[in-house]
């Protein structure tokens, strides 16, 4: 069985690839660059999102727990690490 994290990178990775071949198939330069300028423009967004989806997984996590504890369960982050991801997702 694939696990999540298997899963995910399966599905960034084809992704990206599937990306990058659409962009280098453009011909026209200027269509080409149009569309890199739209991937990079939807970039952010994206990574705000799962910024966001992040800081609420480890926010729940630290429900009835230190941060010390957050941080084990995450493979050893430091309890500063922990505290900047919660705080992450609190940003506008």
């Amino acid at each position: 069985m694939t696990s999540d994290n298997d899963r995910i990178t399966q599905l960034l990775t084809g992704t990206r690839d599937a990306l990058i071949a659409e962009l280098t198939s453009i011909s026209d330069p200027i269509a080409r660059e149009a569309a890199a300028r739209q991937v990079l423009a939807a970039l952010p967004a994206v990574s705000q999102e799962v910024t966001a989806i992040r800081s609420n997984t480890v926010a729940t996590l630290k429900e009835g727990r230190t941060l010390a504890q957050v941080g084990e369960l995450l493979g050893g982050l430091s309890i500063a690490r922990v505290d900047q991801i919660i705080k992450a997702g609190k940003k506008k």
